[in-house]
């Protein structure tokens, strides 16, 4: 077992996991014993698993905030055109509607 193998399948963590298979649990137990780097690659891992494990869930979303995150990019594109037509259309229509009080001869 080389280090290449080792990085790129995570074997470290999935050793401590207790997810590797019988043959890869050998291989990497024979190289551990002559083997520095991955015996600090193996701390590593379980000071990495034990802070992640000790992390308090994160809270729920609020309800708002799920209705942003399940809409596609070009629906959240739409909303935000059609809130600012809103935005301006409510402003313009007041003005409109007191221009057409004024008295005609203004």
């Amino acid at each position: 077992m080389d280090h290449r193998y080792i990085d790129e399948y995570g074997v470290a963590e999935r050793y401590l996991e207790h997810g590797l298979r019988g043959d890869e649990h050998a291989a990497f137990e024979s190289h551990l014993v002559n083997c520095e780097e991955c015996k600090d690659r193996l701390l590593l891992a379980q000071i990495f698993l034990e802070h992640r494990a000790a992390q308090p869930p994160a809270p729920p979303l609020p309800k708002r905030a799920q209705f942003a995150a399940r809409m596609t990019p070009w629906q959240l594109l739409w909303l935000a055109v059609a809130s600012a037509l809103i935005l301006l259309a409510i402003p313009s229509a007041y003005f409109l509607y007191e221009l057409a009080r004024l008295p005609a001869g203004r």
